[in-house]
């Protein structure tokens, strides 16, 4: 920049000044110095008029100084006053000093010390200075201000004040006619419930829309928003992330990572696309930490109120919610949810690996798969007089919500008993998983379509053919709940065409467990009992060698299956159970298989660089890389 001022000082024609009129005219000598003392004097060079109160005007040196009301007239548009004036005519150069303002259209400069170019049209202050431009007030140490561009350029101590934002910056540029702020420094952007900090981009102080290039960071409370580069609406509410972008919100400890990110002020939401992923926090122990690294290819999270949350919760439990709508079914949930609790009865068998080798095989067949159940879609009475449902979509289209096996029925005109939850405004943040949703941690992983998480009561949903790894064996149903207590994975429940898979490594041989519903514990955050309730089934191949050369068919109403670190231990049958045995020459692919079995250990998570693309370019030491267990299991 002062490489062009030179060249532009070297270029330029010399011109004289003129003095056009005054009320007196002295001779005299200044300083050894000849000159003219001229009082109320009107100096003209090109087309700029300078005039004061008195001024000593040195006609061989092409210059003069002035004291008083100073004021220069530059092209009718520009205007400058100051108390003091020293002007060179050859180099056009004035240097104001005190109570200097320069006026151009609607921007005001002021300052006490002011350097103007007449020929360039560039001011300089350097011993702080304001400009005032319309509702904006930027002030800087140093400042340099172009006419001609309308542009004027800020070094250290920056500030821009505007009806809604304050922005502090190490060095900034700002038009005058667009009001658009430029930053090329350390730059802070304070709202008035928000903040962004950005080292280069630009804001548009009249339609507070902003775009920023590097090292950005954005907040709003307890929430932050980072990328590569950053766009933000501040009227509309609207943000957008590009590139290496993480979203944390530290009230609700959670974090969502991606290259692409949508964020709206108004409900707090944040939609993250293109290697999205987000890492829900939970502890093995008080030290200890193992997080659940759950990725899909978009993730959505907002606030709800917990009235909102509560209405919504209703329309995602349906599949539960129409089980418990039946009087005989909602019995069997309540006992499978206290069946941790309940003592082993008379009728319970607990299946033994040593079975008499003459009991006869029995042609028994394979039960039918169980139709989906009828679904009343409740509506939710939040206000007097006022009934919504929740969400708004078409009961037709019931995949929106992860609901594959939903029959629709005529919207029943029924109001749920409201909770405490139906009334309260306190916010909780959820989020939404959509496609190909794949989760890892060290002891569990799983895959599904979608999936629902609310830090409300810390459950995590998963829908559509979700499939779930724990220890050495695999769990898929129509729709799995899995529910966090004290930042520990405490139960599940899988719903609908549940089945447990669990086999010897590279066996054919594959022991299953079958129900409608199952719930599941966890201890030390393994898998330690599943209960299963209603049509509930196995298939067991005996390992003993007594046995080990048939398999055993059973069916109860209810089944307790336990778990050790490495695999299934033990099946306990409750309520009057049949068993069948088939010699290995008698069973038929038909029989050694339940409805709905299905084995995929390849699509078995191995790693959270395995299911988050951005993560594979890290050097990772594949020897420490945690492999899926799958051990002999044992049948006690």
């Amino acid at each position: 920049m002062f490489l062009g001022f030179s060249q532009i000082l070297m270029a330029q024609k010399i011109t004289r000044i003129e003095l056009i009129k005054s009320e007196n005219f002295i001779g005299l000598q200044r300083n050894g110095v000849n000159t003219n003392k001229v009082i109320k004097p009107v100096f003209k060079q090109d087309n700029a008029t300078l005039t004061c109160d008195t001024a000593y005007f040195y006609i061989a040196q092409n210059s003069f100084e002035a004291f008083g009301n100073v004021h220069i007239n530059q092209a009718d548009t520009l205007n400058i006053y100051a108390d003091n004036l020293n002007y060179d005519g050859n180099t056009k150069l004035a240097i104001l000093k005190n109570n200097v303002k320069l006026t151009d259209n609607d921007a005001v400069l002021t300052t006490n010390d002011l350097d103007y170019n007449m020929a360039t049209k560039i001011g300089r202050y350097y011993n702080g200075g304001k400009i005032v431009n319309g509702k904006n007030t930027l002030t800087s140490q140093n400042g340099y201000y172009f006419t001609s561009s309308k542009d004027a350029y800020f070094r250290y101590q920056v500030s821009v004040k505007s009806p809604d934002v304050l922005i502090k910056s190490d060095t900034l540029k700002y038009n005058t006619i667009s009001k658009i702020a430029y930053f090329y420094g350390p730059t802070d952007i304070f709202g008035k419930t928000d903040t962004l900090y950005t080292e280069n981009g630009q804001y548009n102080t009249s339609n507070d829309k902003a775009s920023f290039g590097k090292n950005n960071l954005y907040r709003q409370n307890s929430k932050s928003l980072k990328g590569d580069s950053l766009f933000y609406d501040g009227k509309a509410g609207y943000g957008r992330a590009v590139k290496r972008i993480i979203f944390i919100d530290t009230a609700q400890k959670i974090e969502l990572r991606g290259d692409l990110g949508i964020y709206q002020k108004a409900d707090e939401s944040i939609m993250v696309t293109k290697n999205a992923f987000t890492v829900l926090i939970t502890e093995k122990d008080s030290v200890s930490k193992d997080s659940v690294w759950l990725t899909a290819d978009t993730l959505r999270s907002k606030v709800l109120r917990k009235m909102d949350l509560y209405a919504l919760r209703n329309v995602v439990n349906l599949v539960k919610d129409s089980v418990q709508s039946k009087p005989e079914l909602k019995s069997d949930l309540t006992q499978l949810d206290n069946l941790k609790t309940d003592s082993l009865t008379n009728d319970t068998v607990i299946l033994k690996p040593i079975i008499k080798k003459e009991i006869k095989a029995q042609k028994t067949e394979t039960p039918k798969k169980p139709k989906p159940e009828a679904v009343n879609i409740a509506i939710v009475k939040t206000a007097p007089n006022q009934n919504v449902i929740w969400p708004p979509i078409k009961i037709s289209d019931p995949k929106r919500i992860g609901l594959t096996q939903i029959k629709a029925k005529p919207i029943a005109k029924t109001i749920i008993s409201l909770d405490p939850d139906a009334s309260d405004t306190t916010k909780v943040r959820v989020i939404s998983a959509y496609r190909k949703v794949k989760i890892f941690k060290s002891d569990l992983q799983a895959k599904a379509d979608s999936a629902f998480f609310s830090y409300g009561d810390s459950t995590l949903r998963i829908f559509q053919k979700p499939m779930l790894w724990a220890q050495g064996s695999q769990l898929s149903a129509d729709t799995m709940f899995i529910q966090l207590k004290n930042k520990k994975m405490d139960n599940m429940d899988l719903i609908r065409n549940a089945i447990i898979v669990n086999t010897e490594k590279d066996s054919i041989k594959f022991n299953q467990v079958a129900g409608k519903l199952m719930k599941g514990y966890f201890r030390k955050e393994k898998l330690d009992v599943v209960f299963v309730n209603g049509n509930a089934e196995s298939i067991y191949f005996p390992t003993d060698s007594a046995s080990a050369d048939g398999m055993m068919r059973s069916i109860a109403s209810r089944m307790r299956i336990n778990f050790t670190s490495d695999s299934l231990s033990s099946v306990a049958f409750l309520r009057k159970p049949e068993h069948n045995y088939y010699p290995l020459d008698k069973i038929t692919e038909e029989l050694k298989t339940l409805p709905n079995f299905n084995w995929k250990p390849k699509e078995r998570p191995l790693s959270k660089e395995d299911i988050i693309p951005s993560l594979k370019n890290v050097v990772v030491d594949k020897k420490s890389k945690p492999k899926p267990v799958v051990k002999k299991s044992q049948t006690t």
